[in-house]
């Protein structure tokens, strides 16, 4: 440091004796030697101290935007606990799981991202919109997840890199299911999986994401997926508050089946494998007084003597199976099917509209006519009556509502849809 200040006026100094310059010459030569001196000396000196200094100064704000951060989530933590623990619906604490992330990631895309039972694949999405949870959408192809795969959680820069869940790359994080919701779309009846759909796929693109996996005991649920801008996930610290969250709803969850029993009560059905008209009470029960709309659905065979006639009681015991296989897998996880009686087969579709309703069980339809091709039994085909469940009084008047409106199909010529209105009494 000595010799960077006092350096250059030595050399001037040295420079004026040898070659005899003037005083006014050796003054001013000293004079600029001093200022590369003062140059030299911020340079060396001063600019590495403020440096320093600004550094210094950063890594204290980063210290304290930690620690304000860490503050923050360890509130959303207590908070959620404790709005978990007062929750007594399943729904609710789903509900209160989207909230909390998305006011963890307020900046960020928040889905929750059903699976297909015993596959790791997403099968539907479920988002919040103005503060509720809209109706699940069905995810186009049932793309796969890696969370899901391996049961733990998954993180990304990129949904193009190499490991990226499915569902990343085919609908750019969720694109299409926002599409779906902001449009008030009553596609509940989806793609491949409710047929018809008119949720096309976007157009992928880049997002970074993070995936955690929703469990339940020992069975997967689903995922929290949260998304956002190329090269930026959510912080260590950020994921560790929402695998706190998930691991404290996947509780919550636990605790409110084991409290509640058997999620479908009542004995099973010998022949189709559902469960009985004790479960749709049940189901329908909850919901109404969870203040939970519901549409309920009753769908029978057309032609059922003459069908069980011609085909005796093995063909027709196939017929009831595939007709329950078929509506069980293409209505949603939550909804309750089971069976009543005879040729009739029920079922309870949660937070849902006529529409959306009527959409799905049109879509089970369909799927009836592939399903009878592969199993190579007799062609038959199947009537729906539907009611909106806050139009009936009591669950006797929303099954008689519904089998009233399925009378009025089969009247109709049979194979369809229809809801009943002020006309069926």
């Amino acid at each position: 440091m000595a010799l960077t200040v006092a350096g250059p006026p030595l050399v001037a100094g040295a420079a004026a004796v040898v070659l005899d310059l003037s005083e006014v010459a050796t003054l001013v030569l000293l004079v600029v030697a001093a200022a590369v001196a003062v140059v030299l000396t911020v340079r060396a000196v001063l600019r590495p101290i403020a440096h320093d200094a600004v550094d210094a100064r950063l890594a204290g704000q980063d210290a304290d935007e930690r620690i304000r951060s860490l503050r923050t989530a360890v509130a959303l933590r207590d908070r959620f606990d404790a709005a978990a623990a007062a929750e007594g619906a399943e729904a609710g604490v789903l509900r209160l799981l989207v909230r909390a992330a998305t006011e963890l990631e307020p900046m960020r895309e928040v889905s929750l991202l059903l699976s297909l039972p015993d596959e790791p694949r997403v099968a539907w999405s479920v988002r919040m919109v103005d503060d509720e949870l809209v109706p699940a959408v069905p995810v186009p192809g049932r793309p796969g997840c890696v969370a899901l795969a391996s049961g733990r959680t998954a993180t990304v820069s990129s949904s193009h890199e190499l490991g990226a869940c499915e569902h990343l790359r085919e609908t750019g994080g969720g694109s299409a299911d926002r599409g779906s919701a902001d449009r008030g779309s009553d596609d509940r009846g989806g793609s491949a999986d409710r047929g018809g759909s008119d949720v096309d796929a976007a157009p992928a693109f880049d997002v970074s994401a993070v995936c955690i996996p929703l469990s339940l005991a020992d069975r997967t649920l689903g995922l929290l997926c949260v998304t956002g801008p190329p090269g930026e996930p959510p912080g260590a610290d950020d994921v560790a508050t929402l695998e706190h969250l998930v691991a404290t709803t996947g509780r919550r969850l636990g605790e409110l089946r084991r409290r509640r029993g058997p999620s479908t009560p009542g004995p099973t059905d010998p022949v189709t494998g559902l469960p009985s008209e004790v479960a749709l009470r049940s189901r329908a029960g909850e919901l109404a007084r969870s203040h939970v709309p519901y549409c309920m659905a009753i769908v029978r065979i057309d032609g059922a003597d003459a069908y069980r006639r011609d085909h005796g009681p093995a063909g027709w015991d196939d017929a009831l199976r595939l007709v329950a296989d078929t509506t069980s897998t293409t209505l949603r996880p939550d909804d309750v099917v089971c069976r009543l009686d005879g040729e009739r087969i029920a079922g309870v579709l949660s937070n849902c509209s006529t529409a959306q309703a009527a959409a799905a069980l049109e879509r089970v339809r369909e799927s009836l006519v592939l399903a009878l091709t592969v199993a190579g039994i007799a062609h038959f085909t199947c009537s729906v009556g539907l009611v909106d469940g806050a139009r009936a009084t009591s669950i006797d008047e929303a099954v008689r509502l519904a089998d009233a409106a399925g009378e009025a199909a089969l009247l109709q010529g049979g194979n369809r849809v229809v809801v009943a209105d002020s006309s069926i009494a």
